[in-house]
């Protein structure tokens, strides 16, 4: 008997070790591949002349790939994602470089990449940690902090951008809350949504109050393309996350019934007033309309105005014209070629072959994010992994479209490839909470009733009179028998 349980454990370990060596192997040969590929990136810099400036940027870039690469084997987190991710941050990085004007460190750029990647593991620690936040006490403080931010853009705020209040200079650096906000919009509607297997009726008017809130305050600071953000990801929120299909169409048929008119009185007021009025609130919504007016103007037709408004598509069409498989010598002129224009710049220079890889990647990123939400058990990190990915896949889609031309540009970031500050580290920290969430061994994010339920024992027991006239006078309010239902 000793000898055949001796022989069943040998065969057991004889099983499993290769199962563990294959599993070692891929990693090596993953991490090996890895290397190859930013090695020839390093190539396609210091020919370009920049080499310098990217062995600087290596260092936190290696720091920040191999040391989220440690992190995300040892929370068995979803490797796929972050290698997608880890390619998306090298192609930025090395536009970023090709797009200096000198040869030089770019320090501004090396703080950038340092504060994201701390914020980022900040960020998961958090969110791996605190379940705080599923709460409803937790939902009402980020929905407080959200309107504080919002409040201080407004007060504090720089003007950027024809007038638009946008920015928070603190020390010495530029911040844009709204790409915080974002990120907290989307835990508020997962804690208000998603806590519950059914939503009631209170918890979807607080989710709409919550939105208009947000487009409200992103409307006024002129951000529409947060404005479009936000609204979509609602609309993506409501249709995964209501059990009842009619109120997803309801809202959105309102939404459209509502844009239209909104559009038609805008282009009457303009048409009434001739665009100016002696009001300061009725001249700011003047502003506000001209602006969205003139983007679809410009769309529409290029040459409308091609040494102001146009001038920035025209340029990004020349250097998409301008552009072959492997990238051309020309570098034709962009009115902001790291940020907005970053996806022309990056045509030109590198070529259609890396431009197209760059859209693989990001449609890669959509269907592990995917495969993340159906792995998730719970709704509410399921609404926050949908929350996100949704978010960096259409903001991918809105600005790559914007730039080439698929309808009006807004100014908004490519994720990872831009090198907008505030942008990355809120980029940052979307990425660290998906890749927590696709580790899977987190908090259950359905709220608890248990301490509910004994305090009402407890009440029973020594106010039975109190409680059953209370439990009356609810079921003839509301008419449900179950009062925690909301």
């Amino acid at each position: 008997m000793a000898k055949k349980k001796v022989q069943k454990k040998v065969q057991r370990t004889q099983k499993k070790e290769p199962a563990r060596a294959d599993k070692k192997y891929l990693g090596v040969q993953t991490l090996v591949l890895f290397i190859l590929f930013q090695l020839v990136s390093l190539l396609t810099v210091v020919v370009s002349g920049r080499g310098k400036a990217y062995l600087y940027m290596m260092i936190p870039l290696v720091i920040i790939t191999y040391g989220g690469w440690f992190f995300v084997r040892k929370m068995r987190a979803d490797t796929p994602f972050f290698l997608d991710v880890a390619m998306l941050l090298t192609f930025g990085t090395m536009i970023q470089c090709m797009l200096l004007k000198e040869d030089t460190v770019p320090k501004s750029l090396l703080i950038i990449y340092v504060l994201s990647a701390v914020m980022a593991l900040v960020a998961g620690f958090l969110y791996k940690r605190c379940s705080f936040i599923a709460s409803a006490n937790g939902t009402a403080l980020l929905i407080v902090v959200s309107i504080v931010l919002y409040l201080a853009t407004l007060v504090l705020g720089a003007a950027v951008g024809g007038g638009v209040r946008n920015w928070i200079s603190v020390g010495g650096m530029s911040i844009q809350p709204s790409e915080f906000n974002k990120i907290i919009y989307v835990l508020v509607m997962a804690g208000l949504l998603c806590t519950k297997d059914h939503p009631g009726k209170k918890r979807i008017w607080a989710s709409i109050f919550v939105t208009l809130v947000n487009l409200g305050f992103l409307g006024i600071q002129g951000e529409f393309g947060t404005f479009l953000l936000i609204l979509c990801t609602f609309l993506c929120l409501i249709f995964l996350f209501v059990p009842d299909i009619k109120v997803f169409a309801s809202i959105f048929s309102i939404l459209v019934a509502a844009g239209a008119a909104v559009a038609a009185c805008c282009v009457s007021l303009l048409k009434i007033t001739g665009g100016s009025s002696n009001f300061g609130p009725m001249q700011f919504i003047l502003n506000q309309v001209q602006k969205i007016v003139n983007r679809f103007a410009v769309w529409l037709d290029p040459n409308i105005d091609p040494q102001g408004a146009s001038y920035q598509i025209l340029q990004a069409r020349k250097a998409l014209l301008n552009s072959n498989l492997f990238g051309s010598d020309t570098t034709t002129p962009l009115s902001n070629p790291t940020n907005d224009m970053v996806f022309p710049a990056l045509t030109e220079r590198c070529g259609l072959l890396i431009a197209l890889t760059v859209c693989i990647l990001f449609g890669l990123l959509l269907i592990r994010g995917t495969r993340i939400y159906f792995h998730c058990q719970d709704r509410y990190h399921q609404a926050v992994c949908a929350g996100l990915c949704f978010q960096l896949i259409l903001q991918s889609f809105i600005i790559i479209g914007g730039s080439i031309g698929m309808f009006p540009l807004t100014g908004i970031t490519l994720p990872l490839i831009s090198r907008g500050g505030t942008s990355l580290m809120a980029t940052f920290i979307i990425l660290a909470v998906i890749l927590v969430i696709s580790a899977g061994t987190l908090w259950n994010g359905r709220r608890d009733y248990s301490s509910y339920d004994s305090k009402l024992q407890k009440a029973r027991a020594v106010y039975p009179k109190r409680v059953s006239s209370v439990r009356n006078r609810n079921r003839r309010r509301t008419r449900v028998d179950d009062t925690r239902e909301s």
